[in-house]
């Protein structure tokens, strides 16, 4: 039996790290170049760097705001409340994925903000549902958080974009002066 929660839990945190990767691949995918290895790095790197820091965010919210419950049975009902919340990106990674690779649509950005306020509302159900009661303050907490992270995805997105460009024009200058190239003025 605790084999199995092991193995549910191992799955869930393999899904929801591939859809962080698959957001921040297909967020940074030129449409130019849809493979170029730089976008799919950086991308792939942003994905899991933001991934991780919105579970972490809604775990604290919901830890802050249950103070009570988190002395009486520890942290395990807000993280597996959190982490099977995290599960409703699925849908929306894949409506992602193919309106970028299937559709060839450049402008995603609603996909990824309406896929992480998806994911806060489904923590607050989850955790309602552990708690046996549903709270405003739970649903507020993880609303309140996840529309903070669709924000700051939506607003610093385009100061990423030009990450991926910038690395591997930095590359190519590297590789030119260490191969003997040089830098051609």
């Amino acid at each position: 039996m605790e084999n199995d929660k092991q193995t549910g839990e191992k799955g869930r945190n393999f899904v929801r790290r591939l859809c962080f990767i698959a957001i921040g691949i297909s967020a940074f995918s030129d449409p130019m170049e849809r493979l170029n290895p730089y976008d799919m790095i950086f991308g792939a790197l942003v994905g899991l760097l933001f991934g991780w820091l919105f579970r972490k965010f809604l775990r604290s919210f919901l830890s802050l705001f249950n103070g009570k419950l988190k002395k009486e049975k520890g942290k395990k009902p807000i993280w597996d409340a959190v982490d099977s919340g995290m599960l409703f990106l699925v849908p929306f990674t894949v409506m992602l994925l193919l309106a970028v690779y299937y559709l060839n649509w450049s402008e995603t950005r609603g996909f990824v903000a309406a896929g992480i306020m998806a994911v806060g509302t489904a923590a607050a159900i989850e955790f309602g549902k552990a708690k046996g009661k549903q709270e405003i303050k739970n649903t507020l907490a993880t609303s309140g958080t996840s529309f903070l992270f669709s924000f700051l995805w939506t607003l610093s997105y385009a100061y990423m974009a030009k990450a991926p460009s910038l690395i591997e024009g930095g590359v190519r200058l590297i590789r030119g002066i260490v191969s003997g190239g040089g830098v051609g003025l």
